[in-house]
């Protein structure tokens, strides 16, 4: 995730959409005992949350 670009010129609805989708995957590898995926997944969730709490303390969001 932090290295595609594309996450940038997302809106704050599509992004809050793909942080739950993301989370959703990341539950379900841990459940699955998949913990390496898990763990890619949980870095990129962490990743688009924070950029989803930057575009809400964007001056004009």
């Amino acid at each position: 995730m932090a290295a595609d670009p594309l996450v940038q010129y997302l809106s704050k609805e599509k992004l809050a959409k793909l942080v739950q989708q993301t989370q959703q995957a990341m539950e379900k590898a841990a459940k699955e005992l998949n913990f390496m995926e898990a763990a890619r997944l949980r870095d990129e969730w962490q990743g688009l949350k924070k950029r989803l709490e930057e575009l809400g303390r964007a001056p004009n969001s």
